[in-house]
């Protein structure tokens, strides 16, 4: 059996989410590469799937920026990177984001998240990140590893 942990979305702003990155609204956007990483862009297409979150990822050598297309919203969920899911504790520090369509997300490095997924019927999503993500991907386990899934609430 697995346990339920509730999210409640918050709107998206450029003051509740500054702890995990910048909001891409206007102006320059402010993006980081270690390591020798180099930047790849592409475009996410995601189909509306309901809100479960069983898993969050993050990367350590480039930020991650996401802007949705056509005024599409979606929801993002994000946690600080202090904080590593070895322990259930660390769930009461899981945030989750609606993106009104009118501004898209620079990840800070190192910050954990999952999505941004469609609230309607589907999202594309600009997607800048580091080329070599596959290999600068942590993988935090919830349901595996703690028994636990964040449904959002919007």
């Amino acid at each position: 059996m697995v346990d339920i942990h509730i999210v409640r979305a918050a709107p998206l702003t450029a003051h509740a989410w500054k702890p995990f990155g910048q909001l891409v609204m206007e102006g320059d956007c402010v993006m980081e590469l270690r390591g020798g990483e180099t930047f790849a862009l592409n475009v996410l297409h995601y189909e509306k799937a309901p809100l479960r979150c069983d898993h969050l990822n993050r990367h350590h050598k480039a930020t991650q920026m996401l802007v949705p297309l056509a005024g599409k919203p979606a929801l993002v969920v994000v946690a600080p990177a202090r904080y590593d899911f070895s322990t259930v504790d660390h769930l009461e520090h899981v945030r989750a984001f609606v993106m009104d369509g009118t501004a898209g997300i620079n990840l800070a490095l190192g910050v954990w998240h999952w999505g941004p997924y469609p609230i309607h019927d589907h999202v594309d999503l600009v997607n800048v990140q580091g080329a070599g993500f596959a290999d600068d991907n942590e993988i935090a386990h919830l349901e595996r590893d703690l028994g636990v899934v964040v449904e959002t609430v919007l």
